[in-house]
C-alpha cells in the first residue's frame, strides 16, 4: 500500500518555538558541562596529555631524544588553553545530547519512514563517532607524533611544542577521525533513501580510493605515516559501508513491494 505523501504541518511560529527550544536545552547543556570540566581542568588536562606522554615514551624506548613537556609562550597561554579545552570537552561529551536535539527538529519535516530510519541509525552513528574518536586520540595522534617529533634530527632542531600547538593537532585530528568513521551510515542512508545505487558505489571503488588519499592529504600532517593512518581505516570502512547499503538495497526493495 503506498503511503500518504503529506502530513499536517507545523505553523511557523510552532517551528520557531521549538527551534528555540531546541537552542536553549543544548546552550545549557554546554554550560553545565563547560563549567564542570572547567572546574576540573587538572584532570582534563592529565587526560589530553596521554596521547603526548606515549609518543615521549615510544620515542626514548626507541633510542630518540626526549621532546620534553609542553611550553607556554605566552602569560595568557595556558588560561587560553583552558577555556579551548573546556570548550572541547563540553562540545564532545554533549554531541550525542545536541545531534538528538537537532534531529527532533529537522526530524518535524520528514516523512514517517524517513524518521524512522533516522532514529535507528543514530545510536550507530553515535556509536562510530566514539569509536573514531578512540581510534584518533589512542593510536593515531601518539604515531603521528612520534613521526613528527623524530623527523628532524633533534640535535639539529629541538623540538618544543607549545600547548597550543598540540591542543589544535589533537582535536582536529580525532575529530577528522570521529567523522570518517560515520562513512558507513552515510553510505547505508543514502543507498535506503534511493540516491544512490550500491553498484554506483562497487563501480567507484578506485575513484573513492584516490579521493581518501587526496583527502588525507589535504587534512593530515604532512606525512605519510599519519595519512596511511587515516586511509586505511577510510577503505576498510567504505567496505564495510558497501556491506550495509547491500543490505540496505535489500530493505528498500522489500518496502517497495509491500
Amino acid at each position: 500500500m503506498s503511503q500518504p505523501t503529506h502530513e499536517k504541518t507545523m505553523p511557523l511560529r510552532q517551528h520557531l518555538e521549538e527551534l528555540r527550544s531546541c537552542l536553549m536545552r543544548g546552550g545549557l547543556c554546554f554550560i553545565v558541562l563547560f563549567i564542570g570540566a572547567f572546574a576540573f581542568k587538572e584532570r582534563l588536562i592529565e587526560f589530553i596529555l596521554i596521547p603526548w606522554n606515549v609518543a615521549r615514551a615510544g620515542i626514548m624506548e626507541g633510542g630518540g631524544v626526549d621532546p620534553g613537556a609542553l611550553i607556554n609562550i605566552g602569560p595568557a597561554e595556558p588560561v587560553i588553553f583552558t577555556l579551548k579545552l573546556a570548550g572541547a570537552f563540553a562540545l564532545l561529551v554533549g554531541a550525542p545530547f545536541y545531534l538528538w536535539q537537532v534531529w527532533g527538529f529537522v526530524g518535524a519535516g520528514l516523512l514517517p519512514a524517513e524518521r524512522v530510519a533516522l532514529r535507528r541509525s543514530f545510536p550507530f552513528s553515535i556509536l562510530l563517532f566514539g569509536v573514531g574518536l578512540a581510534f584518533g586520540y589512542r593510536v593515531l595522534l601518539p604515531l603521528g607524533l612520534q613521526f613528527l617529533l623524530t623527523f628532524v634530527d633533534p640535535e639539529l632542531i629541538t623540538p618544543q611544542v607549545t600547548v597550543s600547538a598540540y591542543f589544535t593537532l589533537t582535536v582536529g585530528l580525532t575529530l577528522l577521525m570521529g567523522f570518517v568513521f560515520q562513512l558507513p551510515l552515510i553510505m547505508w542512508l543514502v543507498v535506503r533513501a534511493g540516491l544512490v545505487e550500491r553498484k554506483t558505489l562497487a563501480d567507484s571503488r578506485r575513484m573513492a580510493m584516490l579521493g581518501m588519499l587526496v583527502f588525507s592529504a589535504m587534512m593530515t600532517p604532512p606525512d605519510v605515516v599519519t595519512q596511511m593512518l587515516v586511509t586505511g581505516p577510510m577503505v576498510v570502512l567504505y567496505e564495510v559501508g558497501l556491506l550495509l547499503a547491500r543490505k540496505a538495497e535489500a530493505s528498500r526493495g522489500s518496502a517497495a513491494r509491500a
